[in-house]
C-alpha cells in the first residue's frame, strides 16, 4: 500500500540538513564581520559616537534598558506589544487570505468578484491607510492590527491563489480520471500542490506586517519598539535606536526560521525532481 504524500521519507535529509548548517555558520560569520567592522569604526572615531554609537555602548544600553526600561515602559513590555500588535494582524490575514486565495484560485466566479479590490490595495503603500484607521479606530491596538492586517492580506492572497493556479492540469485530470471527485482533487492534489508559494507568501507577507508594525507606532503609540525608537531619536539617543533596530533584526531572524522550520517540515519535497 502506497504511503501518503506527508509520510514519505526523504534519503537526502542528512546531505540537505549539513548543507543548512553550513550555510548557517556563513551566515554567523558574516554577522560577525559586520561587527567587526562597526567596532572598528567606533575605535576609530571615523564616525561620531553620538551619530553611531559603538557595539559595547549600545550592549551597556541594552543592560540599562532591560534593567531599569525606558520613559515608564519596560523592554519586555515593549517588545511584547511589538509581537501582539504585528502577530495579531498577521495571523488574521493568513487567517483570511489563505481560504480565499485558495477559493479564488480554485473558482474563477470567486476570483472575479475578489480580485480586482485585491489587486487593487496591492500596490498602495500599507500607510497610505493607516491616517483613516486613525481616524475611524482611535490610536489604539484595533486601528494597527487593522493595518497590519491590510499590509499582510493582498500578500498572502496573491500567492496563494497563484500556486493554485499553478497546479499543472495533467495532475487534476491524472486525479479525475481515477475517480476522484472535486473536493477529493481539491484536497489531495490542489492544496499539497499549491503549498511551495503559500509558505513564500506567508513569509513575504510575515516581514511585511513586521516591517509595517514599526511604521504604525512610530505615527501613534506611546508603547512598543517603534514608538521607542522614534522616542529615542528626539533625544538623539542613536544608541537605543541601534539597540531597537538589532532587537527587530533578531526578532525577525528568529520569526523567520520558525516558518522556514515548518515549511521544511511541511513542505519536505520542495526542491526536489
Amino acid at each position: 500500500m502506497a504511503r501518503p504524500w506527508y509520510k514519505i521519507s526523504t534519503v537526502n535529509a542528512p546531505i540537505r540538513r549539513r548543507q543548512l548548517i553550513h550555510r548557517n555558520w556563513l551566515g554567523v560569520l558574516g554577522f560577525l564581520c559586520a561587527g567587526l567592522v562597526w567596532y572598528l569604526i567606533s575605535v576609530t572615531g571615523a564616525i561620531s559616537p553620538i551619530l553611531l554609537p559603538g557595539p559595547i555602548t549600545v550592549g551597556h544600553t541594552f543592560v540599562q534598558v532591560l534593567l531599569h526600561g525606558y520613559r515608564g515602559t519596560t523592554l519586555t513590555e515593549d517588545v511584547g506589544v511589538t509581537l501582539y500588535r504585528a502577530g495579531l494582524g498577521y495571523g488574521l490575514g493568513c487567517l483570511i487570505g489563505v481560504p480565499l486565495g485558495l477559493a479564488m484560485g480554485y473558482n474563477s466566479k470567486i476570483a472575479a468578484v475578489f480580485d480586482l479590490p485585491i489587486q487593487f490595495i496591492r500596490p498602495i503603500p500599507p500607510l497610505s491607510f493607516l491616517v483613516l484607521l486613525l481616524l475611524w479606530f482611535g490610536t489604539g491596538d484595533s486601528s494597527k492590527v487593522a493595518f497590519l492586517f491590510i499590509c499582510a492580506l493582498p500578500v498572502v492572497v496573491t500567492g496563494t491563489a497563484a500556486g493554485v493556479r499553478s497546479v499543472k492540469v495533467r495532475d487534476l485530470q491524472v486525479a479525475e480520471s481515477l475517480g476522484a471527485n472535486k473536493w477529493q482533487v481539491f484536497r489531495h492534489v490542489v492544496v499539497p500542490a499549491s503549498l511551495p508559494p503559500i509558505f513564500t507568501s506567508l513569509r513575504i507577507a510575515m516581514g511585511i506586517t513586521f516591517g509595517g508594525v514599526v511604521g504604525a507606532e512610530i505615527l501613534a503609540a506611546t508603547n512598543g519598539l517603534g514608538w521607542m525608537i522614534f522616542s529615542a531619536s528626539e533625544f538623539l539617543r542613536n544608541d537605543i535606536v541601534i539597540m531597537c533596530i538589532l532587537i527587530l533584526g533578531v526578532i525577525g531572524v528568529i520569526l523567520n526560521l520558525g516558518l522556514g522550520a515548518i515549511d521544511s517540515r511541511v513542505v519536505h519535497w520542495r526542491g526536489r525532481a
